[in-house]
């Protein structure tokens, strides 16, 4: 197609300079997407040529009504009634006065549903993933309770992982560490503190109470009885939260307890809750911390439970079983237990939402994909094995 000239005319002796017309040039094309159920995606385009520029999007070949600028936000995503991921197909056309051209087509997937923002239960870590987050370095530490005292830690401006759970922080010499690791946020960002707290087994459910607030999550649990000691771990935001703490009923000791867990463990989906924390006490019984949130008291959850008893190798067995979890949509809410009573993992999903996750093994000498782990498990050999899942 032919450019049509335009024509200016000089200052000084009143020339006519002809200019020819620019046809349209697609300098960046949109690009495909895979975006969260329950989110919207936004494809861009980058075009050059005679101004003004038009722009129509369409949708698997349909004009898109009133999709006329160089963006285009989708509604947010629902899988097809056939539980297909696959949206759709978009491409735009960009027109001027001399000429129009389509750009490639980009592909909208739909992928496994992300926490509403602020919701600290599950998958926390995710909302602080920008850039500079490992920027400045790990910290690490201990929880210690023994003779010699508790040590307690909070890491300001951080994100950290959960407790390290497991045989090789078995308490001997009447001396009780855990282990964790944190990141500094970026300078810029102070959305979240992290506590790490020890103390006497006889006086862990009343400290428990008084650690609790609108604003803290509690992110992992370990009891040793035997020893008189506890170790717990939470997450605070520096904004009101409106999260509310519940110690649900303890779930006895016996050959049917994985199926009391998950009896509790629905019960809790039912209202709204996510267990976060769990552990055994020195009978055996099973404790769950469950919490509900004034950020999103309708969502239906599904759960499912899994206890992996005591066995040789037992992180295959564990990496095993989380990996079952996410392959069925399931996010690991809560993970903790010990040699002799096994240990229990939580799955929570939103009704009907059973779009696999990805599982991420690694031992802690590797560079992480994301800040902190799901599951951070010692073996009676020291190795460790963290756990991340998105």
């Amino acid at each position: 197609m032919g450019g049509t000239a335009l024509s200016l005319i000089g200052c000084g002796d009143n020339s006519i300079i002809s200019v020819p017309a620019q046809a349209v040039s697609i300098t960046q094309q949109p690009l495909s997407q895979t975006v969260p159920i329950g989110e919207a995606a936004t494809f861009t385009v980058t075009a050059t040529g005679t101004s003004p520029l038009s722009y129509q999007w369409s949708m698997n070949g349909v004009d898109i009504p009133g999709a006329t600028g160089a963006s285009f936000t989708t509604p947010v995503t629902q899988p097809s009634t056939a539980g297909s991921t696959a949206i759709g197909s978009f491409q735009v056309k960009v027109s001027n006065a001399t000429s129009n051209l389509a750009s490639k087509a980009a592909t909208l997937t739909a992928g496994p549903r992300s926490p509403k923002a602020g919701d600290l239960r599950y998958l926390f870590w995710q909302q602080v993933d920008t850039a500079g987050l490992f920027n400045k370095g790990s910290g690490v530490g201990e929880v210690l309770v023994g003779p010699s005292g508790i040590v307690s830690t909070f890491a300001d401006n951080a994100l950290g992982t959960p407790l390290g759970i497991g045989s090789s922080f078995a308490c001997g010499g009447g001396e009780c560490s855990w282990s964790y690791a944190y990141e500094p946020l970026p300078p810029t960002t102070t959305a979240f503190n992290m506590h790490y707290q020890g103390g006497s087994y006889s006086n862990y459910i009343s400290d428990l109470q008084s650690y609790t607030a609108a604003n803290i999550v509690i992110t992992s649990l370990d009891l040793e009885p035997l020893e008189d000691a506890y170790a717990v771990s939470w997450v605070q935001t520096t904004q009101a939260g409106g999260f509310d703490y519940r110690l649900d009923p303890v779930v006895p000791a016996g050959t049917s307890q994985q199926a009391q867990i998950q009896a509790q463990a629905t019960l809790d989906a039912k209202e709204s809750r996510i267990i976060t924390a769990v552990s055994f006490d020195v009978s055996g019984n099973a404790i769950l911390v469950s919490y509900g949130w004034t950020g999103d008291t309708t969502t239906m959850y599904e759960t499912q439970t899994v206890v992996v008893p005591q066995q040789n190798q037992i992180s295959s067995a564990v990496v095993s079983a989380a990996t079952t979890l996410a392959t069925a949509g399931y996010v690991i809410s809560a993970f903790g237990g010990n040699d002799t009573n096994g240990y229990i993992l939580i799955g929570e999903r939103v009704q009907g939402d059973s779009l696999p996750r990805s599982m991420v093994v690694l031992s802690p000498t590797t560079q992480p994909p994301y800040p902190t782990p799901i599951v951070y498990l010692h073996e009676l050999n020291g190795v460790i094995t963290l756990l991340y899942e998105q």
